[in-house]
């Protein structure tokens, strides 16, 4: 009946198949929608940036967005075979409405087969909520952190047509037998169905907005990772290991390196490969996969389309391989064809900045790299 965990090369540790969420997380198949920043839980560890915070506005993926149609938009670059609503809390009362619009929206466009899983305390849901908004869900992860509050909407919502699992960070503090009895009150209620009903757990992040509550709660930086709480990972796997022997429930411990070296790189390689321009080289290895390798010219004073008619009629450029990016206000090509020809570029323009960049293929364009030609 029971499997010893399995490792993977990548840090996470699980026992049971992995739900479909997970899987496609993995492969970067999931189109990530921060729904709203609001939240009336106010755990002492969310790790939600600032940035994200003060946005007021929804996100996919990397794109601010207010209408659906941009939201569909970012699925189609990165060819999405499903999403995650995250947040805040995508299913309390302040943001259900949103996140049952764009989840009707993602299905009509994708068809039923686009798999979508939320976020939630559950603090909100009852048999109405659960009603209108499980026919456009496949799965709900529950962020249980009370067990007489949260687990009678839990059974609850196994009563639906839907995949359960209960979704939490590790906390050291908590000890073992904290876990080992979330488990067991879990499966206590588990029907017998043909739903799949799992536990992730997740390494206690460390970011810029939760450290100092992180540091008064008596917990450390580990000394390896500086973004995880130290023994948080051990902790983990200490329960996965005693869940094989005592549990029949899939038990994942998800690492932050998972997310960091695996998911994103993953997600970020899916969209290059489909929004990349003809001049881009894509990096395909390494925790730095889906990065775009690209030339880029920039600066004041001069008119770009007349940089680009100097690139292709006087410095034999392909014109295909010549773009003006308008909304940062620069031009991109061929990084090693640019350096060959910065010297008459820069003769010609002196004021332009030439150089190679690496970006995320993001709605954003983050540049982690730029090397100067000048």
């Amino acid at each position: 009946m029971h499997k010893k965990p399995e490792k993977t090369n990548w840090g996470s540790t699980f026992t049971g198949p992995l739900s479909k969420g997970c899987r496609q997380c993995i492969s970067g198949e999931k189109l990530v929608v921060l729904v709203s920043t609001e939240c009336s839980s106010n755990c002492f560890y969310c790790p939600l940036s600032n940035e994200r915070k003060e946005a007021n506005t929804s996100f996919a993926n990397e794109r601010p967005f207010t209408n659906v149609a941009d939201l569909l938009v970012e699925a189609l670059h990165m060819k999405a075979k499903g999403a995650s609503m995250t947040g805040g809390d995508p299913l309390e009362v302040h943001s259900f409405n949103k996140t049952l619009s764009y989840c009707k929206a993602l299905k009509e466009q994708f068809s039923s087969d686009f798999h979508i899983h939320a976020y939630t305390r559950g603090k909100d849901l009852n048999k109405e909520l659960l009603t209108r908004i499980t026919p456009f869900l496949d799965e709900i992860r529950f962020h249980a952190i009370n067990f007489k509050k949260d687990f009678p909407i839990i059974q609850l919502t196994t009563e639906f047509d839907i995949d359960v699992g209960i979704e939490i960070p590790v906390i050291p503090t908590k000890g073992i037998n904290y876990y080992k009895k979330l488990i067991q009150e879990f499966e206590s209620i588990i029907p017998q169905n043909d739903h799949f009903y799992f536990i992730n757990l997740n390494e206690l992040e460390i970011s810029e907005t939760n450290y100092r509550n992180i540091l008064s709660h008596k917990l450390e930086i580990d000394d390896i990772n500086l973004s995880a709480v130290k023994d948080s990972s051990n902790l983990a796997i200490k329960i996965v290991e005693w869940a094989t022997q005592n549990t029949g429930i899939p038990v994942h411990y998800c690492a932050l390196a998972t997310k960091d070296n695996v998911q994103l790189p993953n997600r970020l390689f899916r969209i290059a490969m489909n929004t990349k321009l003809p001049s881009d080289v894509v990096v395909e290895e390494g925790t730095d996969r889906g990065l775009l390798i690209r030339g880029v010219i920039k600066g004041s004073g001069y008119d770009l389309e007349e940089v680009k008619q100097f690139l292709v009629f006087e410095a034999d450029v392909p014109a295909y391989l010549v773009h003006i990016d308008y909304q940062n206000n620069r031009l991109l090509t061929n990084a090693a064809l640019l350096e060959e020809i910065s010297e008459n570029i820069i003769a010609k323009f002196p004021k332009m900045q030439l150089g190679m960049a690496e970006e995320y293929p993001s709605y954003d364009n983050l540049q982690t790299t730029f090397i100067p030609f000048n």
